[in-house]
């Protein structure tokens, strides 16, 4: 849970593997680019290797029957990727290209399930809001370079989509961002506060979460329980459901 920003990139529909290395590291250079500027704080090596994927698989959604749906993983082929520190508190930007088979065998039944799409891609995603733990500048800075960082890759060809939980992006929309960072962070600490007065009252281990660390999480989860109220409540019950009798 926490503001994030999801993207796909997509390259050129044919094309080499020579010219793909070429593309990412092109993308590498535009990053190399705004950490001199001072708009991130590192870009890694392009890297190949079957651990650099892990966290790179993507997923055929398989219905079983109406109330249920699992996930069949489809690990990466091959690929070039690298990571932007974008600044503290902030998860990093992973950018690259990678190739995924056009079948995948189904473990749980043995059957082999179609993979849709095709190509060289990415799709990935990078939460920003706990850089906002630094303070207001130190989010805003995280979160406009990596909009903008994956903004301008289309100039390179590459077929880019950005969703933007934040409110920034497409408009660029500073005062939308500003207010979507007050409101996520309310909600994760009027419920986190919520959870941790729970154990307190049962003697349970301690809740932890980073937004305990917010200069001022006592005015935001105020805030945030004002503006949650109801769902809060509906929380409690919850809980107050599952304790043990």
């Amino acid at each position: 849970m926490g503001l994030t920003i999801h993207y796909k990139l997509k390259g050129p529909v044919r094309t080499t593997d020579a010219k793909i290395w070429a593309l990412v590291g092109a993308m590498r250079t535009r990053a190399v680019a705004m950490k001199r500027a001072g708009r991130v704080e590192a870009v890694g090596a392009i890297k190949s290797g079957a651990k650099d994927f892990l966290w790179l698989s993507e997923w055929v959604m398989i219905r079983e029957d109406e109330h249920t749906t699992r996930g069949v993983e489809v690990p990466v082929v091959k690929g070039y990727v690298f990571t932007v520190t974008l600044g503290e508190g902030s998860e990093p930007l992973r950018l690259g290209l990678c190739q995924y088979p056009a079948r995948v065998r189904d473990r749980s039944t043995g059957r082999m399930r179609v993979v849709r799409g095709t190509g060289w891609r990415l799709s990935a995603f990078c939460k920003t809001q706990y850089a906002s733990l630094q303070g207001w500048e130190n989010f805003h800075r995280c979160h406009t370079a990596a909009v903008d960082l994956l903004a301008g890759l289309g100039e390179l060809g590459l077929r880019v989509e950005i969703s933007d939980e934040g409110d920034y992006w497409p408009g660029r929309d500073e005062a939308g961002l500003r207010r979507k960072i007050d409101e996520y962070n309310g909600i994760v600490a009027a419920f986190a506060g919520m959870m941790k007065d729970a154990g307190d009252e049962d003697g349970n281990v301690p809740v932890q979460s980073p937004i305990f660390a917010h200069p001022q999480f006592e005015r935001i989860e105020a805030a945030g329980h004002a503006a949650n109220a109801a769902h809060l409540e509906a929380a409690k019950d919850v809980l107050k459901k599952l304790k043990p009798r």
